[in-house]
Formats: C-alpha cells, structure tokens, sequence
C-alpha cells in the first residue's frame, strides 16, 4: 500500500509540475509506455525538437517520437518552446499527451496529438495517410477548401501567382472576427462556415489552400507589436521560388471589413520588414528578403 501510495504521489507531483510547464498544449497522462516498434528521433536542442514536432504536424502524422537522455532534458526543450511561444496548434487540437519511458540513460519520449477538423482533411487530402475523410466535419472542410483551390488556381500558374490568388480570395470572402470568441473563431473550418475568423483561422485556411495548391507553406505564432492591437498574433511563411516569406493575411484585411479593398503591406515580406510590427521566436523560418516580382 504504502509502494502504491508512493507511486501515486510521485504521478501528481508529475502531472502537476508538467501541466505548468506546458500549460497550453494540455493536460498530460499515462506517462509509461507498452513495448512499442517506433522509431525515436535524438534531439539535442530546443531547436531540433520544434523541427521534429512541425515535420510531423505538417506531414498530418498524429505522433511525434524523440530520444533524450533524461526526461528532464525534454522538459527543458519543451519549456523553452513554450515561453517562446512556439508550439502553437494550428491543424490540431489544444491537447497534447506526452508518454515516455526513460532507463539507462536514455529517454523515449513519444507526443500524442489529435487533429481538428482541417487537419483531418488534409491527412486525406494532402498527406494521404488514411483511407478516407476521417469524420464528417473534416470531409465538409475538405471539399471547400477543394473547391476553393480548383476554382481560383491551376497548373499552369508560378507560385507566386497561386498565392496571390490565395491572399485575395481570403481577404474578399472573409473578414476578422472582431470582438468574437477566441476559442471558436481559430479554425479554418469556422472561416469556411462563417466567412469570418481570428489570426490563427486565416493561417490555417491559408496555409491548407497553399498546401493543396502545391505551395510549401506553414504557419507562425509570435506577437504584434504595432498598430493592429499588441498580442498573441498568427500568419503564415511560405516558399515562393525556393525562398520563405512573411505573409499576414489577417492584417492585409482590412478592420472593419471593407468590401473591395484588399491590402498588400504585409504580402511576401522578409524578416527585416515585418520585424517592425511582428515579433517572433527564432526556431522558424528565416525570411532573407522582400519579394521582388
């Protein structure tokens, strides 16, 4: 009893310390793994564990599996992530569980994370790694998003000329959910439903429509510093001509929406440009210039 009771304690204390730590991606549980096949990625840096977690978000697989020394040493890469703000939750849920096993020096660590209704759609859609729309939510955004792609890209255009395409239709059909709730208005499936969203729900409808229009695309979290409302912000980076750009579709839309109008201030920027509005961590992208057509 008293070996039970030890060992529930030592879980809570845990649980506890661990749900501080990484309060905003969710709660934590069962952190002891079965005999498992997977394969464990070394990380050595906060740096290569973000790499890891976003190859996986972006290839639309549920489960990221990394190898420390020490537990510990995980923790410190994931707090340093956390009060970075780089483990935003476009195309998932807010959730994340963290298994891990540790012996001999060594620590599998494996994160656990479940998809909205866009990220659904596109493990169909994009990253084809399952059979079918896995709900029926994710099979209605599936087909707008595919719609929306069919409709105002093609084949034959450059990049550049589908993200154009892309930034103008979000800006015409939609417009920023002002004085909404945050929780609700986040998700590209609420754009598709409503025409209207937050930060986070133009970058991910964006970063979707870039995706399936063969345009590499990802979004960043980080801060806006000026003019729109100082605050936790998102946008996108995306790869026009083997070279990354800023793109903020949500503060080229104009506050209140005023139809017709569509902004460029902040289209395919480098890092020198958005620095003066936008703050962000240095584990993204790096955007070496200003696009030049």
């Amino acid at each position: 009893m008293q070996t039970v009771k030890r060992a529930c304690k030592k879980w809570l204390a845990m649980s506890i310390i661990l749900a501080l730590l990484i309060s905003s991606c969710g709660c934590l549980s069962d952190l002891v793994f079965g005999r498992d096949n997977h394969t464990y990625i070394p990380v050595n840096s906060a740096q290569e564990l973000f790499d890891q977690i976003y190859n996986s978000l972006y290839a639309f697989e549920p489960n990221v599996y990394v190898q420390t020394d020490t537990y510990d040493t995980f923790l410190s890469y994931w707090k340093e992530l956390d009060s970075a703000f780089a483990l935003h939750s476009v195309f998932r849920g807010r959730d994340v569980q963290v298994l891990y096993k540790e012996k001999n020096g060594v620590c599998n660590t494996e994160l656990k994370m479940t998809f909205n209704a866009c990220g659904q759609a596109m493990q169909y859609l994009y990253a084809k790694n399952v059979k079918s729309y896995p709900s029926p939510e994710a099979e209605e955004v599936g087909n707008k998003l595919l719609d929306i792609v069919n409709t105002i890209t093609h084949d034959g255009m450059s990049d550049e000329e589908k993200v154009h395409a892309i930034h103008d239709y979000l800006i015409t059909r939609c417009q920023y959910a002002l004085d909404k709730d945050t929780a609700t208005y986040s998700t590209a499936q609420i754009l598709m439903e409503e025409g209207m969203a937050q930060c986070q729900g133009y970058a991910e409808a964006c970063t979707a429509l870039c995706l399936l229009a063969g345009v590499e695309c990802r979004a960043i979290s980080g801060n806006s510093t000026f003019g729109y409302g100082e605050g936790a912000h998102a946008w996108c980076q995306v790869k026009v001509n083997s070279i990354w750009y800023h793109l903020d579709v949500t503060w080229d839309d104009p506050i209140p929406d005023e139809p017709g109008l569509i902004r460029y201030d902040f289209y395919l920027k480098g890092d020198l440009t958005m620095q003066y509005t936008h703050s962000w961590c240095p584990y993204f992208k790096e955007c070496i210039m200003d696009y030049v057509s």
